[in-house]
């Protein structure tokens, strides 16, 4: 049979809550060898202000749409955890998309569904009754939660029972609502100030109690001195702080366990009952002693000195992890291609965290995906690279496309065995890239919005290179073309658009480089000045299409007689200009002339126009083989033009027989 995959959907992975869940469900799954997907898709509704740190986190909600009764056998649901700021109404509206599949619900009672929860009521009571019986305190404050939150509400259910029991008045003035976080700042403060004669405070959870500890100790207040503290959960931090913390012993670890026995019973098709996990009060040294002293205690510097010791630990931990950081940074921006061997070389670098298999899905084009809008999951991923047992490779372009309801077939994608995996997604902004499937190790449950934080970073890098190399490549592309249709235009500047030869720019261009050949060859060079006869009179009688026929002709005749031995060029309106190699002096030139004569009276014998084109011509051997020397002989050829039209016949008109 295929091994059973089970999605488990949390609103992050580094909280408290969600680590203990995780190893609970951790561990369950490895005996029942089954696979596990972590989803953690934030908060539903969580207000996220532009100018915030966090405000393009709403891009890990599109993480829930990951999880399909297509690609998954059944899920678990922290739902409370995931609505904690939406109201009930928006999670129960969230949750219809998973009630048609296998699902456990944790942390929450829902009717009608299969839910595993902790008993909120015993371990408070016995805290409370401990603080009223035994302390004999009627003035106790509680810092909850929203009422969306099934645990929170639970619990401040549980806290107004016990005080009227005792036959207290539940006092609104002594109850806060937080955000079930350490960063309820604002709360803390408020529910110091109103109550500055407040005994004890029950915290809705041990988060929300590291939090207040910060305050009453910006406040010089100990608790256990002081003020009597209790918190719920248990995390390892309440051993840790000083003065230890006295709170409720909930194991989210049982939770997750629990949980993940449902879903496989559920998904075998077996009948299943939803459960209820107790609980139980634990009394540290953050509750006052019995007819104690409300004095400074000797044991305050000891206690101090205790918490110093711990923190030098924790920091020098913390240093350990700040260089595996930095050293990772580096490697994940090592690549310097955008292509998808790059995306290989970021899945290289995260031996520092023990992972051993991952692998990256991206969408065909990056999605731009706006806060508050709905996110639909294409049909089509596409794996570039994976990471099996540290042995990285990257996929064929071929076999890279994987549809969304295969995304977590392990078997097919080379992994043996069951797995325990975390989802993250890929973004950097507006802009969604895809997704990063990987194990989830103890490193990932502390380090996993790092972790993806900087892969989105990486593949933002390849796709901006990759960009930048297709630009690259248009721009060569262009630049050929570019190149090439300015060896057009510039052969078009340089040409005469009516007759097709030369004009005045191209003449004089290619008369220097010829010049230059003739120096180095020590040939002789001649300059003949050309200007029509009568085209004034053949324009007014017989119209300027037949001037232009004129033109043209003169054109043809002049490159006809020059031939190989040099270049013709129309400088302008109705003169020409020739020059001719080789000529030895002024009688081969003259011979030439009459040649060029000779030419016109074969055409104009055999047109059957009834006028004559013809030209003058003007010679002028050149002495420099440069541009001065050109533009001296030109003039030269021009002046005897003109000599030699004084004695040309002026016949224009054919005179007919």
């Amino acid at each position: 049979m295929k091994r059973k995959t089970i999605g488990v959907l949390v609103g992050g992975i580094t909280d408290d809550f969600t680590r203990l869940l995780c190893h609970g469900v951790i561990e369950r799954a490895k005996t029942l060898d089954v696979n596990i997907v972590v989803i953690p898709g934030k908060f539903l509704d969580r207000e996220y202000p532009e100018t915030s740190d966090i405000y393009y986190e709403y891009q890990y909600q599109t993480l829930f749409s990951y999880a399909t009764k297509e690609n998954l056998d059944g899920v678990i649901v922290a739902s409370s955890c995931i609505g904690c700021f939406a109201t009930k109404e928006r999670i129960s509206e969230f949750m219809k998309r998973y009630l048609q599949m296998p699902c456990v619900i944790v942390a929450a009672d829902e009717p009608d569904q299969i839910c595993v929860r902790y008993d909120n009521g015993a371990g408070i009571r016995e805290g409370l009754n401990y603080m009223i019986e035994e302390l004999g305190y009627t003035r106790i404050g509680m810092i909850g939660g929203p009422d969306s939150n099934y645990d929170a509400k639970e619990r401040r259910r549980t806290y107004i029972e016990v005080l009227e029991a005792h036959g207290i008045e539940f006092d609104p003035g002594l109850y806060v609502e937080g955000n079930l976080t350490s960063e309820s700042k604002e709360v803390f403060r408020d529910i110091l100030d109103r109550n500055p004669d407040m005994q004890g405070v029950f915290c809705v959870n041990d988060s929300c109690a590291s939090g207040f500890y910060e305050e009453l100790k910006a406040r010089d207040i100990l608790p256990g001195r002081d003020i009597s503290v209790m918190g719920y959960d248990d995390i390892e931090w309440a051993t840790q702080i000083y003065p230890t913390l006295s709170t409720v012993r909930a194991d989210a670890g049982k939770l997750g366990s629990e949980a993940v026995n449902l879903m496989v019973r559920l998904i075998d098709g077996k009948q299943v009952e939803s459960k209820i996990l107790p609980t139980e009060f634990i009394r540290r040294d953050s509750f006052c002693k019995k007819g104690g002293s409300r004095k400074r205690s000797k044991n305050v510097i000891e206690g101090y000195l205790s918490m110093n010791h711990m923190l030098s630990e924790q920091w020098e931990e913390r240093n350990k992890t700040q260089f595996k950081m930095k050293t990772f940074i580096q490697k994940v921006l090592s690549f310097d291609r955008g292509n998808d061997r790059s995306y290989g070389e970021i899945l290289g670098t995260m031996d520092w965290l023990d992972i051993e298999n991952a692998f990256i899905f991206l969408y065909k084009e990056p999605i731009i995906h706006l806060i508050g809008e709905p996110f639909e999951l294409p049909d089509q991923l596409y794996l570039k690279t994976k990471d099996l047992k540290e042995k990285v490779s990257s996929v064929i372009t071929v076999n890279q496309k994987v549809s969304s309801s295969n995304l977590y077939d392990f078997e097919s994608l080379g992994v043996e065995g069951a797995g325990i995996y975390v989802l993250l997604p890929l973004y950097s902004n507006e802009i969604l890239y895809g997704v990063l499937l990987c194990d989830l190790t103890e490193g990932v449950l502390v380090n996993g919005e790092f972790l993806g934080n900087q892969v989105s970073a990486a593949v933002k890098m390849i796709n901006l290179l990759k960009t930048n190399e297709e630009i690259m490549k248009r721009l060569e592309e262009s630049m050929a073309i570019l190149q090439k249709n300015n060896i057009m235009l510039d052969n078009l500047s340089k040409q005469d658009p009516l007759t097709g030869i030369m004009n005045r720019r191209g003449f004089f261009d290619r008369s220097l480089q010829l010049l230059k050949e003739c120096e180095e060859q020590k040939r002789t060079a001649t300059v003949f000045y050309a200007d029509m006869n009568s085209l004034k009179i053949i324009n007014d009688r017989y119209g300027h299409d037949e001037g232009d026929f004129s033109l043209k002709t003169i054109g043809d005749i002049l490159i006809k007689s020059v031939g190989d031995n040099g270049i013709v060029g129309r400088i302008g309106g109705d003169e020409y200009c020739c020059l001719v190699l080789g000529l030895k002096d002024s009688d081969a030139a003259d011979a030439f002339a009459e040649e060029v004569y000779s030419s016109f009276e074969k055409f104009n014998e055999h047109c059957d126009k009834p006028y004559k084109v013809s030209v003058s011509l003007g010679n002028c051997q050149i002495v420099e083989y440069n541009k001065k020397g050109l533009q001296n002989a030109m003039t030269m050829a021009d002046e005897k033009l003109y000599e030699v039209k004084k004695y040309r016949k002026k016949d224009v008109v054919k005179v007919k027989n």
